[in-house]
Order: structure tokens, then sequence, then C-alpha cells
């Protein structure tokens, strides 16, 4: 009995697999088949050959069965989509199927751009109400204003209708070049109706960089899109040629990574020699490949100090490791989320597409800081980072820095030079939900004039906010009858105070301002800090820091 239940099992597991290997290898095959500028990754597989080898002719006899004899109806694309996901979930944790419906999110994200009017905005009140406009987009000439709320889009009355969110985004958007769209728009007790087209617009992944000295420059990139190497190179160009910087901070927190390109790209500016290697990547079905410096770097940048924690993933990784490989700069924060594995994207004829693993990455010392994925709830547990106690050192897994020699170690992540724990209020989930409450209280208060505020980004940082503002959300967190809002107002004051401040430097000045205000006692950023204001050389700083 017991060996036939074992059947059974294996019989259940074994089926959908079957099944999806067959919908994934026709749906592959027949793209890659038709795309002549992108060698096949299933290059040189004879058809009745892979039939043989993977059981189709079994599978379709499977597929069949089920749509002719099968008791109730089945939706094909439910089935086939369940066929996919169970292939791809016996592989790794990134080999994943992206259904059509995500494709455009996803692309507009790592392409950089979407179509759309320009706009920044809250769902408030069953109403959508700006916070802000882009500059030079058909928001911004169509005169579309900070705290303008939308009522209608083409005459159809989105306000207090109860519609979803997506829905009323879809309406501005659309994959029609300079399609119009009509926006019924109210403000101070006054209403207008205003023409805009329906453009592509940037989606920058450097949006903040600025001056932290008079001689440190911070540049934070939010992911590595296929625009992040040329706005991270404007970004440095004005920061050097225009405010004079020598030495620079990367902020690679919370970033996922991305394209590879970008990443390789931005280490080439970094240091000045050539054919350094930077990474290399090597898989089953993919022979080695070396990405090595250019030795054309553009700027002169001296000192370097790179940001991390463990949300920075892939392409953060690649860059933190890199400069730590060959001792280019500090690299502080906490151990990254240990994601060496590199995935390429093939598009499915129902409009959506797999992302598959194809190789593994290697640093210059020839670390894998892949993480194991035995468990995947340990593996997307990121809180084992949060303080150094807590992360385990594989001395088996030990190299040594190309430079200075120092040792470095490979698997889950990159260990930083100077580790930063986080501090209590970032794990505390009582506050962190209280915090998801500030932006849009704050945005109402600006809208309906009553926080008032008049001064400059760094006016903001330094302001005492008044009492009766944090009583104000106090009673406005104790009416949305948060869990969490009794003590934690008294017990964390100073980083309500902060968060309220960085939200109002955000809706009056944008994110630049924004981040000005939050960084203010940013441990991390101060270690950075702390090095590339030294006169130590990196090994007299770390020999000083140990």
């Amino acid at each position: 009995m017991i060996e036939k239940r074992e059947e059974i099992k294996n019989y259940n597991i074994w089926q959908p697999f079957l099944l999806s290997v067959m919908m994934i290898m026709g749906m592959v095959l027949g793209y890659k088949m038709n795309d002549a500028d992108n060698p096949p990754l299933i290059q040189g597989i004879d058809m009745d050959e892979s039939s043989a080898r993977y059981g189709l002719g079994r599978v379709e006899e499977i597929i069949r069965f089920v749509d002719t004899r099968y008791v109730d109806e089945v939706d094909d694309s439910d089935l086939v989509e369940s066929a996919i996901t169970a292939v791809l979930d016996q592989l790794d944790p990134h080999s994943v199927y992206i259904a059509p419906e995500y494709m455009k999110s996803i692309n507009a994200s790592m392409e950089g751009q979407f179509k759309g009017v320009g706009i920044e905005s809250y769902y408030l009140d069953d109403t959508v109400n700006i916070i802000s406009v882009l500059k030079d987009s058909p928001a911004d000439k169509a005169g579309l204003e900070r705290f303008d709320q939308i009522i209608a889009i083409n005459d159809i009355v989105v306000a207090g209708k109860g519609l979803p969110f997506s829905d009323i985004s879809d309406m501005l958007s659309s994959e029609e070049e300079d399609k119009e769209v009509q926006i019924h728009k109210y403000r101070s007790k006054t209403e207008e109706r205003v023409q805009l087209s329906i453009t592509e617009i940037p989606l920058r992944s450097v949006e903040i960089f600025y001056m932290l000295t008079d001689k440190v420059g911070l540049i934070k990139i939010d992911r590595f899109s296929s625009k992040t190497y040329k706005e991270f190179m404007e970004a440095l160009e004005d920061l050097v040629e225009n405010q004079n910087l020598s030495h620079l901070v990367i902020d690679l927190r919370n970033n996922p990574g991305g394209y590879l390109p970008e990443t390789t790209n931005i280490l080439s500016q970094l240091m000045k020699e050539k054919d350094r290697l930077l990474v290399y990547t090597e898989g089953k079905a993919n022979d080695r490949i070396d990405y090595t410096t250019t030795g054309k770097s553009f700027f002169n940048v001296e000192r370097i100090a790179v940001l991390i924690d463990e949300n920075s993933a892939s392409g953060s990784e690649i860059l933190a490791g890199a400069l730590q490989d060959w001792d280019r700069g500090l690299v502080v924060g906490r151990r990254t989320f240990g994601k060496g594995l590199v995935q390429e994207q093939y598009p499915l004829s129902n409009g959506g597409a797999i992302r598959l693993t194809v190789a593994r990455y290697y640093t210059p010392t020839g670390r894998s800081i892949q993480q194991s994925y035995d468990n995947l709830n340990d593996y997307h547990d990121v809180s084992k980072r949060y303080s150094s106690d807590t992360i385990q050192i594989v001395d088996s897994l030990k190299y040594y820095t190309k430079i200075l020699g120092r040792e470095v170690y490979g698997s889950g992540g990159i260990y930083p030079d100077v580790y930063v724990p986080i501090s209590a209020a970032d794990e505390d989930p009582g506050l962190i939900s209280i915090l998801s409450q500030i932006p849009e209280w704050t945005y109402m208060q600006l809208r309906d004039d009553k926080l008032n505020f008049e001064g400059t980004i760094e006016q903001i940082a330094a302001w005492e906010l008044p009492t009766e503002v944090l009583q104000s959300f106090n009673e406005y967190v104790s009416g949305q009858k948060n869990q969490f809002a009794s003590g934690y107002l008294n017990n964390y004051v100073s980083v309500i105070r902060k968060e309220i401040k960085a939200q109002m430097a955000r809706i009056l000045f944008g994110e630049i301002a924004e981040n000005k205000v939050q960084i203010v006692g940013d441990k991390a950023l101060d270690e950075a800090l702390n090095y590339v204001q030294s006169d130590n050389s990196l090994e007299e700083y770390l020999e000083s820091y140990n």
C-alpha cells in the first residue's frame, strides 16, 4: 500500500511537469527559430530526438484526453500557465513565467520609459490626487499642477465611483503614441478641462544625485535599466564638471539589479586600468564570458564608497563585489541578498515571457555569491542579515582581494568591509505600519493648507516639527484603527518627525529634497563619509577601523 501511494505521489508530481515541458519547448523553440539575430539557446536539438527524450508525445496525449474526455470544461490558458509554472518551479527561484498582463509594467521598468502623461499621484478618498508633474511632460505643458484632482477622463467620471486605480491608470496610458486624452481636473473650487497627449515618459533609475560636502558627491542607483549607464554618466558629469566632485558615494541600497552591461559599463568608469576583470559568467550551455575594463574613464574620481543592504541584489552585487575585489573602494552596510544567477528573457506567443537562468556570474576573485535556495523560506528571509551575529561565514569559501590580499568570502552575498546593523526602528513592524501612513497624511495636510511651512530644503531638515502636528497625525492614525498606534508615536517620535519632514520635502521640492532629509543620522552614510574624507589609504583605514 505504501509503495502504491508513493507511485501516485510521483505521478501527481510529474504529470504537470511533463505537460509543462511540451508547452514551453514548443513556445521557446518556435520563438528561437524565428529569431535570426539571437543565437538559439537550445541550438542543435533535433525535434524527433527531443520529443523522444522528453516524452512530448505522451504529454500531447494527455492534453487531448483532457480536452475531449474530462468531466468539466477546462480553461486552456489557465492549464497552460499552470503547466509552465510547474516546470519552472522545479528550477531556481529566478526562473519564472511572466504572464502577459505583467509584461507592460516589467518592460517599462527595465527599459526606463513608459507611455503616459507624466504625473505621480495618490488615490485618496476614491479620487486621483496629483503629487507631482514631470517637467516638460504633456501634463506640465497642459498646466496640471500638484494638488490637482482628476474628476473625469474622456468624459468618463472617475472620482467617487469606486473604480480600481489600475483601471484609471490604464486610461492615462496607451501603447499608441500621441493618443489624445481629455482630463477634467478640480482644484481650489475651480474646474477645468485640458487636452493631453500620451507620449513616452522617462522612468529614471538615477534620480537622486547631489553634493554631500564641497568635495563628496552622492549618486543613488535604484535599479540597472537599459538607460542606467547614460543616466549615471550624466549625473557624474554634472557633479564633476559643475560642482567639483572629488570623491563619490554610490548608494545601492534596495537596488534589485537589472541589465549586466549597464553595471559593467559603470564599473569601467570607476577604474582607470585597462583589461581588469570585472565579472565573468558561465553556464552549461554558455561558455565563459569575461567583462573587463575599457581603460577609458572620462572623469577623475578619487575615493569611492558603496552603500549596500540585504535588498541589494544581482547588478548591485556585481558592482560592489568588483570594487571590493580590486580594493577600489570601501563597501559599507549589510550583507547583500546573494543572487549570483544570470537570466535571459524569452517572449512567448501569448504575449508573456519566461525568464530563464542560463549562467552564474563570478566576481573578479572567482567568488560565486549565490546563496543556497534549498529552502525557499530561508532564501527570501533577509532578516538574518540585519545583524552580523546572525550571518554565517563559510571559511571554506575564502578568497583574497587582488591588490591588498584581504580575505573575502563567497556564497550568500557580498559581506561589507564596514558592517552597519539595521536599527531597531527599521525592523519594527508596528512602526513600519505607522510610517506607511505618513505620505498620504502629509499630502492631505499640505493640500488642505493644514501644514504650513515656508523655507528651503535645508530648513525643512532643521525644522523642529510643532507638537500640534504630531498630535494631528496621532489622531489620524488612531482614526484609521491602526493596531500598532498605541505607544509607538511616543517611542519613535524622532523617527516619525523626520519621516513627516521627508515627505513634506518630497511633495514640495522633489525626491532629492526627500533624500537630503532622510539621510540625516544615516549611520552607513556617515561611515562612508568618514572614509572618503580621511587622509588614510583603504588599507590604513580598515586597519584603524578593525
